[in-house]
């Protein structure tokens, strides 16, 4: 049963972390999904800090949070942008079907 005010923390904080690393997973837009993710660590850095663990929380927020999610973005500005793929409600034009 949840009793104190440090319990009610760690569990928002973890909801949270949930949350955010889901959201990482499952959205199409890469951008935002790396976003998430460096913000789900975020959160994960912080249930470290509320347990007890400062090095580990400090570490996690500098490497998962910051470098590794830099680099994600930095290497999706390298590439071509995506094109919507045809899929339910295309209508073909004269040239997509000509050729």
């Amino acid at each position: 049963m949840i009793s104190t005010l440090y319990e009610v923390l760690q569990l928002v904080v973890l909801v949270l972390t949930v949350l955010f690393l889901m959201v990482a997973v499952e959205y199409r837009k890469l951008s935002f999904a790396i976003i998430a993710f460096a913000v789900g660590n975020l959160f994960l850095s912080m249930s470290f800090a509320v347990l007890g663990a400062p090095l580990v929380a400090v570490f996690n927020a500098t490497v998962f949070s910051g470098a590794i999610a830099i680099l994600f973005l930095s290497t999706m500005n390298l590439e071509a942008p995506e094109v919507e793929e045809e899929g339910l409600g295309y209508r073909a034009s004269e040239e997509d079907i000509q050729q």
